[in-house]
Order: structure tokens, then sequence, then C-alpha cells
């Protein structure tokens, strides 16, 4: 089986340690009066955090939830995206026949930053809904598995 050229040298590790993954989510709510920048962590090491503004709670993750995340991510090729997806672009036909490209960045829109550690090695996605929706429907399913967990360890 041949490698992709994603992997190795110019993308990530073919090896690392357990111990050096994270996998982050960050959601930046915009310009929404009083609402709060939501953050987890899934480190390899089994203590997860989820911080709400300042509030930060910790929670056990297991080792086989991380790496069933990390096959979801390399599934969806997450280290072959482009690093903004919520930046939009276009062309246009110019009076005098060329073609001109238009880049718009939607800096005020809400949006969600995906970032994975592998060791030294550290890639980032930041997307706004609807950008991807593979990526969305796993960060979906990370944050509300990430309430319930943090529920849990309040609770005891």
């Amino acid at each position: 089986m041949a490698a992709d050229a994603s992997q190795g040298p110019e993308g990530p590790p073919l090896h690392y340690p357990f111990d050096g993954v994270r996998v982050t989510v960050r959601q930046s709510p915009g310009p929404v009066r009083g609402a709060q920048v939501r953050q987890w962590v899934l480190p390899g090491t089994g203590h997860a955090t989820l911080t709400r503004g300042e509030r930060v709670t910790s929670f056990d993750y297991a080792a086989a939830d991380l790496i069933d995340v990390l096959n979801t991510l390399y599934r969806m090729r997450f280290f072959d995206l482009p690093t903004d997806l919520v930046a939009r672009y276009s062309v246009y036909l110019k009076d005098d026949g060329t073609v001109g490209t238009s880049h718009m960045r939607l800096l005020d829109r809400a949006s969600t930053e995906v970032c994975v550690r592998l060791a030294d090695y550290e890639k980032c996605v930041r997307y706004a809904d609807g950008d991807h929706a593979a990526l969305d429907a796993l960060v979906r399913q990370l944050d509300a598995e990430a309430d319930q967990r943090a529920a849990g360890a309040a609770a005891k």
C-alpha cells in the first residue's frame, strides 16, 4: 500500500506517541452579545477539559474513544483540508476581458476551529456551519459527548 503524499514529511507523522496526541475544538460565537467561547481538549493522557467562558470542567476520555476520533478525521482527509474554510473566493469578468479573483474573509462570522496535534505536528482547520458537513457532524457529536461527560464529572 502506498502512503499518501500528505503523510510523512509533508503531513502528519506515520508514527507518534499516544500521549503526544491532542484534539482541540474551539467554537467562537462571532458578534453574538453575551455568547461565550467554548473549547474542549481531548488529549492522549485521558483527562479532557471543557471550557465555557471562564468555567473549566475536567472529565475522563478513554483512549479507544480518542482513536475513534482520529480514525474519523483520517477518513474525512482532515489533514488535506485547507486551514480556513470560512474565507470565500469568487471570480468575475472585468471590462477589459480578463478574469479577476475576489477573496472575502468573514471575520465576524461564528466559526469553529479544530486542531489536531500529533507529537510535533499540528493541523488546524477553521470553518463555519455548513462549510464541511463531515467535520461539522463530528464536532456536533463531540460537543454533545463533552457536555454529557462534563455533567457526569460534575455530579461526582
